[in-house]
């Protein structure tokens, strides 16, 4: 069976600082998305013990943890390769254009990205994203 694997880093640990040490990359990682790519392979493993003919009470729970560990470790792949030892700072161009027209301001943006994701478990994930229906961008 194929198994998830933890992405190697497009970058040093150390190339971040000062925005992050490279304690605390390697730290988040090797342990933290290595626990989310582990968990998410365990949890496979786990329902192909319980076999096609488990009922949905047998596979419920399986399925949500699958669900977290799975999401934990994509969006850490995501962050990863949004992370860069050349960037930070406000966007330009396009994508600052479209901010200022689908949020009011980069602050307003800032602000509403904050307040979203101020709640969501762990440690507070938001994604900007594009909506191709609306044509708009989105916080999720």
């Amino acid at each position: 069976m194929a198994v998830y694997t933890l992405p190697d880093l497009p970058y040093d640990y150390g190339a971040l600082e000062p925005a992050m040490s490279g304690q605390i990359l390697e730290l988040h990682h090797d342990k933290h998305h290595a626990a989310y790519v582990k968990g998410a392979n365990d949890t496979l493993d786990q329902l192909a013990e319980a076999g096609e003919g488990a009922g949905p009470t047998q596979t419920v729970g399986l399925e949500k943890t699958l669900a977290f560990n799975l999401s934990g470790h994509v969006l850490h792949s995501i962050f990863w390769k949004n992370l860069s030892p050349d960037g930070g700072g406000r966007p330009e161009g396009d994508l600052s254009d479209a901010i200022a027209e689908h949020f009011g301001s980069f602050e307003a943006f800032s602000k509403r990205l904050t307040t979203a994701t101020t709640g969501v478990q762990g440690s507070g994930w938001g994604i900007l994203g594009y909506e191709p229906l609306s044509g708009r961008l989105i916080i999720e």
